[in-house]
């Protein structure tokens, strides 16, 4: 078991195995899921976030879009919006597409 050192500031120090933390797990998690290899499930369905990371705007931005048309969301019982992968990656090789000519 790995021993705890606190420090006269209050910060906690933990020798041995390193863990991480929630933030850093959930970071992890996002930066696998927004993968393009995810992408290939056609009806895989990506939150706000990912597809914002995928366009690289912010995830407000998607929102938009999705109110405006640009984008069509399905809603969960709570209310949230998921977006289609296939449909994400439709638009993004229309933009590469676009930006190509």
């Amino acid at each position: 078991m790995a021993s705890l050192e606190v420090h006269s500031y209050g910060q906690r120090e933990h020798s041995g195995t390193r863990r991480l933390d929630g933030s850093a797990r959930r970071n992890q998690r996002k930066a696998d899921m927004a993968s393009h290899d995810d992408l290939e499930a056609p009806e895989r369905l990506l939150t706000p976030s990912e597809v914002a990371a995928l366009f690289r705007v912010n995830p407000k931005t998607v929102t938009r879009w999705a109110r405006a048309g640009k984008l069509s969301a399905i809603r969960t019982l709570g209310g949230h919006r998921r977006f289609r992968a296939s449909e994400i990656r439709r638009c993004l090789d229309e933009m590469s597409q676009e930006s190509g000519r």
